[in-house]
């Protein structure tokens, strides 16, 4: 007989575990990693250190078979590379929701859309105003995004305050933000179309989605078309980006067979293994041990490929892929005069306007106006107050301002330095209010 007792070190080990595991896996740890790097970054752009900074983000990494040559510096390997599996796991969690969500939801769905356009057109149009037939006019898309780890971070600072209606509200909020921007991506700040690489791609993923219909759920085979898709959008010219959420559209949602079929063939392979009058030995028996596999098999084929990936990608992305790409973009520098200066350039002006202002007036108002005419509905616990704490909360643009930033001024560095110092700022400025809001608001109530 086998003795699976812990011994004095398992016993240890498992006392510490389960909070380490909580905590590792809190959207209140994602945001201190994505805040660490950005700090981290900024720390070492102005320290005496700068040139290791810039020559470690520019520096070559590549692959040279004979006369073939790939070769990207490390920060295109990061914002083209990388970034495609944030965008990939973005798809996922817009598929999920738009199927078993509060997209799902007509009511909601309407309400959720009407508010992300409001906070997409409103900051657009105030940068615009400020960036009117000057080269910076490019950067319109900045202040329409809002960073989704960093917004649901600082909610969590104020969660006693709120509803939990209110977290899946600004997901769903920055969901429909995240598409827009995608769009944005995809159609404005894309030059230089090859139509060849660009059918090809389409073609590869049009593949993967009919491979879906007709019942392929082997990951390998969506990892190597997947990547296949990607590789030629991006010699396309479009951002490979957008090929992260196509693919991840085409992911299958649905489990091989019904659930409740599935799992009642594990319970019936659990009573038969639990009735056997020999105890289980899943390392000395192979019997054992591919029973055990079959019930996992089925306890698999219960589950979806989407939740899967979903739940597979979403720790590595938040602690890896998003703090990385802070620590190689987030490293501007910059004094106080440059820091007052880039404040009051046409593209700071706009940056941080469109953010804090734009934000609050759009979401905020095309609530007001779906709920005076029934547009839609908000969940229930929900008001127009906790909304507003949102739209101020939404301000924060980190990642996504500085990605659309990073490629609607790659050519123009002047104007890049300032709208990097002008998200930070404004994304500062947007979590104190939106947190000030939400207490005070909170405190008259009590």
């Amino acid at each position: 007989m086998t003795d699976y007792t812990n011994n004095i070190l398992q016993r240890g080990l498992n006392n510490i575990q389960p909070p380490f595991l909580k905590f590792i896996r809190s959207q209140t740890t994602s945001s201190l990693f994505l805040l660490v790097a950005t700090i981290m970054a900024l720390w070492w752009a102005n320290s005496d250190y700068s040139s290791t900074y810039q020559n470690l983000i520019h520096i070559p990494i590549g692959i040279f078979l004979g006369d073939i040559e790939l070769q990207a510096s490390l920060k295109h390997i990061i914002n083209d590379g990388l970034m495609v599996i944030f965008f990939f796991l973005i798809g996922l969690e817009i598929k999920r929701e738009v199927l078993a969500g509060n997209l799902a939801i007509s009511e909601n769905r309407r309400m959720l859309i009407l508010c992300a356009v409001g906070g997409m057109i409103c900051p657009a149009v105030i940068y615009s105003m400020f960036n009117w037939s000057l080269d910076s006019q490019i950067g319109w898309g900045i202040p329409m995004a809002t960073d989704t780890a960093f917004a649901l971070g600082v909610l969590s600072l104020v969660r006693k305050h709120i509803p939990t209606s209110l977290l899946a509200f600004i997901v769903g909020l920055a969901i429909v933000d995240d598409i827009g921007a995608i769009l944005v991506i995809a159609f404005f700040y894309t030059q230089d179309i090859s139509l060849i690489f660009l059918l090809i791609s389409f073609t590869l993923i049009t593949f993967l989605a009919v491979s879906n219909y007709a019942g392929v759920r082997q990951p390998i085979f969506y990892i190597i078309v997947g990547v296949a898709a990607w590789w030629t959008m991006l010699k396309s010219g479009v951002h490979p980006t957008f090929a992260g959420v196509a693919i991840a559209l085409t992911i299958p949602a649905r489990p091989t067979l019904a659930p409740g079929k599935l799992l009642d063939k594990a319970k019936t392979k659990i009573n038969s293994m639990q009735n056997n009058k020999y105890q289980v030995d899943v390392l000395g028996s192979r019997q054992d041990h591919e029973q055990v596999l079959e019930i996992r098999d089925y306890a698999e084929r219960a589950s979806t490929p989407l939740r899967r990936w979903e739940d597979a990608l979403d720790l590595p992305v938040a602690l890896f892929v998003l703090p990385l790409f802070a620590l190689a973009n987030a490293g501007v520098a910059f004094s106080l005069s440059s820091f007052i200066e880039s404040l009051q350039h046409p593209t700071g002006l706009g940056i941080v306007t469109g953010l804090v202002v734009g934000k609050l007036t759009g979401i905020s108002g095309a609530c007001w106006l779906g709920l005076r005419y029934k547009i839609g509905c908000l969940p229930d616990g929900i008001n127009l107050h906790h909304v507003i704490g949102v739209s101020l909360i939404a301000g924060i643009g980190f990642t996504m301002s500085t990605f659309i930033a990073t490629l609607g001024f790659d050519t123009q560095p002047v104007h890049l330095h300032s709208a990097k110092i002008s998200i930070l700022f404004a994304s500062v400025i947007s979590a104190i209010l939106g947190v000030l809001y939400i207490r005070f608001v909170s405190t008259k109530k009590t």
